[in-house]
């Protein structure tokens, strides 16, 4: 006598497994890497990509993913980066267990299983990083976008800007305790960010108001301060850094939630937009950071550029050294920083990781070009005290 009802799964197991439908699945993986592929074969106009991308699809995409990604304390990248393989592997011991004990099939069908897989959840992975980041490290450079004008830097130039910067120090550093607060001086600068990139761009953006702190060291133990997640748009920042080092990463994170992929140019949005801030502590901060990036590129001595600064100044830049010090990894650092270097590179950044010393050179043009005002150079201590070795050394 026949089992109908084995019968019947046996017919719909054929069904399942008919050539047709497998076809399809593969014609269709096989589709999503074309794409891939030919996105990073094939040149693309920076002009379309501005157009359509930058100033088109990614503003949907922002619009729509930060305020998700947002809404909630922790971070979701960090989420998915811990939960996604450990699911994975879990389905695929499942799986091979379920193939091996039930169907009685053979080890090695069990382990296909997993492989067959990652040909599909690659060029997926890809595709959603190019959506919603890579597609931006091709747009128009910024020298062009606003017109900069691009005769080479003076040393008078450059000095004006970094005097500039110096009297913002002075005039902005805070008095009291309660004037450090960090998440008013992000939402400054989320604030303005948002209309500078309107003013620049001509259409406007979304932009967070605040950044998600990791936990402590884990990004600074290979020499990272802060990223932003591709795949969630999340601005992130180490929570082992002390409060204005944190102020000015999050205006750098900030800069690429905006839609800046270049980190120099990132960090020309963060400058702007952080000195145009209402709130004092935010021009402080990012005075400070701008300062020592200009200082380290003329020929001024370190030295004397850093004990011209004021007392508290110093001891911001002293406590950021020590926490660098305090949790980085030294060979993890030297690898990670290759492997960035690296991946810049093949995103079309030809200067890799050297990209974020532009950002103090981008100052200086965006200032003569007005996009900038500064205050007038501050008087001279009336005596510099000593700079530890230390301090100077971590600039």
């Amino acid at each position: 006598m026949v089992d109908e009802n084995a019968s019947s799964h046996d017919e719909t197991a054929s069904q399942d497994t008919s050539p047709a439908p497998r076809s399809r699945k593969w014609l269709l993986v096989a589709g999503l890497w074309a794409v891939c592929i030919l996105w990073n074969v094939l040149p693309v106009s920076p002009q379309a990509v501005e157009r359509f991308y930058s100033r088109g699809l990614y503003r949907i995409i922002v619009g729509v993913v930060t305020p998700l990604t947002g809404a909630v304390p922790f971070s979701v990248m960090l989420v998915l980066l811990i939960a996604g393989p450990v699911v994975f592997l879990a389905l695929w011991v499942g799986n091979w267990i379920y193939r091996r004990r039930v169907l009685r099939l053979s080890h090695w069908r069990g382990i296909a299983w997993g492989g067959k897989w990652m040909l599909v959840i690659v060029p997926v992975l890809w595709l959603w990083f190019l959506l919603f980041w890579g597609v931006g490290y091709q747009r128009v450079p910024v020298e062009d976008r606003l017109s900069f004008d691009l005769a080479e830097l003076s040393e008078d130039e450059v000095r004006q800007v970094k005097e500039g910067l110096l009297a913002v120090i002075h005039a902005d550093q805070p008095q009291q305790p309660s004037d450090r607060d960090v998440e008013r001086a992000v939402r400054e600068i989320a604030v303005v960010m948002e209309a500078l990139v309107t003013e620049w761009e001509g259409r406007a953006i979304r932009i967070p108001q605040r950044v998600k702190a990791t936990p402590p060291g884990l990004l600074l133990m290979n020499g990272t301060s802060g990223i932003c997640a591709p795949f969630t748009l999340e601005p992130h920042v180490d929570g082992g850094l002390p409060d204005t080092s944190f102020v000015a990463v999050a205006a750098h994170e900030l800069g690429h939630i905006a839609g800046v992929c270049d980190e120099g140019e990132t960090n020309l949005l963060s400058y702007v937009a952080g000195l145009r801030a209402a709130d004092p502590y935010a021009r402080y901060a990012i005075a400070l950071k701008a300062y020592r990036s200009l200082a380290a590129q003329v020929s001024d001595n370190r030295e004397q550029a850093v004990a011209r600064l004021p007392e508290q100044a110093r001891d911001d830049l002293q406590r950021a050294a020590e926490a660098a010090q305090r949790y980085r990894i030294e060979w993890l650092q030297t690898w990670s920083w290759r492997a960035y270097n690296r991946y810049l590179q093949s995103q079309g950044v030809r200067e890799g990781v050297r990209s974020y010393g532009r950002g103090a050179q981008l100052l200086v043009r965006a200032w003569r070009a007005g996009h900038l005002e500064l205050p007038d150079p501050a008087p001279e201590p009336p005596q510099a005290e000593e700079v530890t070795a230390e301090l100077i050394q971590s600039q």
